[in-house]
């Protein structure tokens, strides 16, 4: 089995995490330097304020469980059935793209959200995405071919 395509998601990963990484850091460094004490706000109502925050966080409270209960299911449950390898590592590959996509999402708005409003837990919430983002959805080659591998066998059997 060639296994390039698992290689293929490790390399794509880590370009969305560095992408990432440098808009945090170069955000950080910005709000650090030219807005310290968060001055300038677009938005100074408070009661959008809270609103913003709270669509922000909620969110990511949402999405974070949901994108790894979509992933756990279609993936290790609801394999295609067809013999075809290819079709297989498509179907892992579009659940794994949407599980990150659904974490940066929650991520986006978390930033917009601590960028517009100088929300220091926007901030902690931007964290949090990118922990759970290194930790939780990082591709691991040897669960990738175990799921391929484990299911064949169990249709093989029957």
């Amino acid at each position: 089995m060639k296994m390039d395509w698992i290689k293929k998601m490790t390399v794509a990963f880590w370009v969305i995490m560095g992408v990432v990484l440098l808009a945090v850091v170069y955000a950080f460094y910005y709000m650090s330097v030219y807005n310290p004490n968060h001055d300038v706000m677009v938005i100074k109502d408070q009661s959008d304020r809270i609103v913003g925050e709270s669509i922000a966080i909620l969110t990511m409270l949402l999405g974070i469980p949901l994108s790894l209960r979509l992933y756990h299911v279609y993936t290790k449950n609801k394999l295609p059935k067809e013999k075809d390898e290819e079709q297989k590592v498509a179907h892992i590959v579009k659940w794994f793209l949407l599980r990150i996509g659904v974490v940066l999402v929650a991520l986006a708005l978390n930033f917009i959200a601590w960028m517009v409003f100088g929300s220091q837990s926007a901030f902690l919430c931007v964290v949090i995405c990118l922990l759970f983002l290194l930790f939780f959805c990082k591709p691991n080659r040897n669960d990738l071919t175990y799921m391929l591998e484990n299911h064949q066998e169990e249709k093989s059997c029957e």
